[in-house]
């Protein structure tokens, strides 16, 4: 692998931060041990604020929820934000490439069977400090994007079910926050940490700051660079394995031949570096005021957008942010800003231009044991691609300038009755989008009883929409063009279609948090999930167009509603137990996900007379109308389990485990292929097992070693991706 000028960077970053250090002994916000000291009772107690947008006790949150800390991040040795959500219950977390992963909460994931790889992972609302980061070209969060990184973090807080009428749309599945740290102590702030391992991974992170009494300013950097674990590439069409092909074979059979175009370095999984600036004023106990800024560059192979030759794309991102948080007394406000330039394959014209506008004001009422929260917010999304496409023959992705934007009331409303036992949460959120032109109601009504103060009962059921995306909304791409007869066209054609029903969710689930003893907690959720109004890419009638003195033949493909429901059922169950130097949080969801009104052939959107089909009574979506089949694709059985020792007041010692259930992902190319066999992988059931030991060689320098997938298994985690064998790593982490 060849030198990367961003790796040197960040390396002598981190050291001169290390140099620095030395000078100062100001410490940071939160000292190390200050995880390791908490209680039961304390860990049950960590604030949350993402549950109702107040902070409260994580214990007291109406909402499925959970929380990790950059010390339960450090002690288990985690390299990104991404590998970290495994910590998490109720994640589905895949790697892909090295340190690229497939993130599902809950799952919900290749739906429809038998999709292009652009439909996964598009109804989790994902942000940072409150900041949405959703990509709206086709959904969903590209995580090599993000502009901060794992030393970033203070703490990662994630909420399981439809949260639409807090966040807005998008919030389908859940919502995962990132709260990223702060120094809090007058004086100097320096944190660094640096780590290398297996296959030449690079996780090299550095920030500094000062803080006087009013105010603070912190800087940050980091580093990823990371190889591939093989340099092979699984091409759907031989549905093989190729090393170093000379071209590849898409799946309507026509020959690429431009391979070193499209990946450029077969041996590169990721590449990415991000610099960020961190200034807080506090001019008073009820006037605070926030301001981050910060860009990122990123390259990385992984799944985010089907190319029709194999999974893995090349793509690449270069963006810029600003985002201003303002709380004066009862008001809070916050507006975002994000644009930059990304390519989702490295074909010619899979490039874009995107701007996105994120804005939102809330006035919190209180007043005894009532509380009310009225709220707007405005987002708006711009993608371009004229600039980089051929927008007469059509070769971009979308070949025009698309705008999402929605327009959003909320009133939420809190009232506490019988000696605080019982919480009453309503939450109204009116969603009104620019396409389609409709409004969609999205709400939440929660309840908890808390029998005493070691055991609280819970239930909620809520409504989230997703919004539309630009793919969907302004897609103009010509697939094939060819003559057909004298003065005779056909042009095989992707078009857009503005009028698409919102895919939406509906959730009912009631849970269980309680201290059994001193020692050991429960927290126990069932859930009962119905979502609907998912689209694919269907052929519609053909239609004739006047060219001159030419006819024109369209066949059109358009994203058209399908009938299909989803109906998710599941539990998660999860236990600390907390005692002295021991420390174990083991977690899992059983769940099954059943698809009705499914038909494995998405051919058609009718089924037409005529010789145009054959069977159309096969081919129609509306041909598996009352049937119900069981998706395969997300695992009936997922979790984990941390634990953790402390040896000495200087020795850590950390296993984790992450496990999944058997899964079979169906891709389109089934359909196309029809075969029984193309299009078609079973991932294996899998136990990762990593252990991390950690040293604090003198105060603030703590030295590591981590191993990964101790077991060895190599199998791939997703559809025809790389193998993931073991790894090794060791680095510093350095606070002052």
């Amino acid at each position: 692998m060849k030198n990367r000028t961003g790796k040197k960077i960040f390396l002598v970053l981190a050291a001169a931060t290390l140099m620095v250090a030395e000078a100062y002994s100001q410490i940071d916000t939160v000292k190390a041990a200050a995880y390791e000291d908490l209680s039961l009772k304390d860990l049950l107690n960590l604030k949350i604020v993402s549950v109702s947008k107040n902070s409260e006790s994580l214990f007291d949150a109406p909402l499925s929820a959970s929380v990790i800390t950059k010390e339960d991040i450090r002690k288990t040795g985690c390299t990104s934000i991404m590998e970290a959500l495994r910590l998490i219950p109720g994640m589905i977390v895949r790697e892909q490439s090295n340190g690229n992963y497939d993130i599902h909460l809950r799952g919900m994931d290749n739906v429809p069977p038998n999709s292009p790889f652009d439909g996964n992972a598009t109804t989790t609302l994902v942000m940072i400090d409150s900041r949405p980061i959703y990509n709206y070209l086709k959904g969903g969060t590209f995580w090599e994007t993000l502009p901060v990184d794992i030393n970033d973090v203070e703490k990662i807080e994630e909420v399981r079910g439809p949260a639409a009428a807090l966040y807005g749309p998008n919030a389908v599945s859940g919502v995962i926050n990132i709260i990223t740290r702060q120094a809090e102590k007058n004086g100097l702030y320096l944190v660094a940490n640096a780590k290398q391992g297996s296959y030449q991974t690079f996780i090299n992170n550095a920030s500094v700051g000062f803080r006087s009494k009013k105010w603070s300013v912190v800087a940050s950097g980091n580093y990823q660079g990371r190889n591939r674990t093989q340099t092979s590439y699984f091409e759907m069409y031989r549905n093989r394995l190729l090393n170093n092909p000379s071209y590849f074979i898409g799946l309507l059979g026509d020959t690429t031949s431009n391979v070193n175009e499209l990946y450029p370095d077969p041996s590169l999984a990721m590449e990415k570096y991000g610099g960020n600036i961190f200034l807080n004023y506090h001019p008073s106990e009820k006037t605070k005021i926030y301001l981050t800024a910060g860009v990122q560059h990123s390259m990385a192979q992984t799944v985010s957008a089907e190319n029709g030759i194999t999974p893995l794309s090349t793509v690449a991102s270069d963006s810029r942010y600003a985002d201003l948080r303002v709380n004066i007394k009862k008001i809070t406000a916050q507006v975002s800003y994000n644009e930059g330039t990304q390519i989702t394959n490295f074909n010619p014209g899979n490039k874009y231009d995107f701007h996105t506008l994120d804005a939102n004001i809330e006035y919190n009422y209180t007043k005894g044991k009532f509380s009310l929260k009225p709220g707007l917010s405005y987002r708006s999304a711009i993608y371009d691609d004229t600039k980089y496409s051929d927008i007469i023959n059509k070769t971009g992705i979308f070949n025009g300038r698309g705008k999402i934007t929605s327009r959003s009331a909320s009133l939420r409303g809190e009232y506490k009755l019988i000696k605080n036992k019982l919480r009453l949460v309503a939450g109204l959120s009116a969603n009104t989008f620019n396409y389609p032109d409709t409004t969609c109601i999205s709400y939440e009504f929660a309840t908890t009883y808390k029998l005493n103060k070691n055991h609280l009962f819970r239930a909620v059921y809520s409504r989230s929409p997703r919004s539309s995306t630009i793919y969907d909304t302004y897609i103009d791409q010509t697939i094939a063009y060819y003559q057909s007869g004298y003065k005779k066209f056909t042009r095989y054609a992707v078009e857009s279609n503005k009028n698409l029903k919102l895919l939406t969710a509906d959730m009912l689930e009631i849970g269980y948090r309680g201290s059994v003893t001193r020692t050991l907690s429960i927290d126990v959720e069932v859930f009962d999930i119905r979502s609907k109004n998912y689209n694919s890419l269907v052929n519609n009638a053909p239609y004739i167009k006047l060219n001159g003195g030419d006819t024109l033949m369209i066949l059109p493909l358009v994203p058209t509603n399908l009938p299909l429901t989803l109906r998710q059922q599941g539990i998660t169950v999860s236990i600390i137990y907390n005692r002295k130097k021991l420390q174990v949080k083991p977690f899992v969801t059983v769940q099954q996900s059943r698809a009705k009104n499914y038909s494995p052939f998405l051919n058609m959107a009718d089924a037409p007379p005529g010789p145009i089909q054959l069977n159309p009574a096969q081919n129609n979506i509306y041909s598996g109308m009352g049937n119900t089949v069981t998706l395969k694709s997300t695992p009936v059985v997922f979790g984990g389990v941390v634990v953790n020792y402390v040896l000495t007041q200087k020795f850590n010692f950390n296993l984790n485990a992450y496990y999944y259930a058997g899964q079979t992902y169906t891709h389109v190319s089934n359909t196309v292929f029809n075969d029984g066999v193309r299009g078609i992988d079973h991932i294996p059931a899998k136990l990762i097992l990593n252990a991390n030991v950690s040293y604090e060689a003198v105060k603030g320098l703590q030295l590591f070693c981590s191993a990964k997938n101790m077991l060895n298994n190599k199998s791939r985690e997703f559809f025809k991706t790389d193998a993931v064998p073991f790894m090794l790593l060791g680095g510093l982490n350095f606070t002052f």
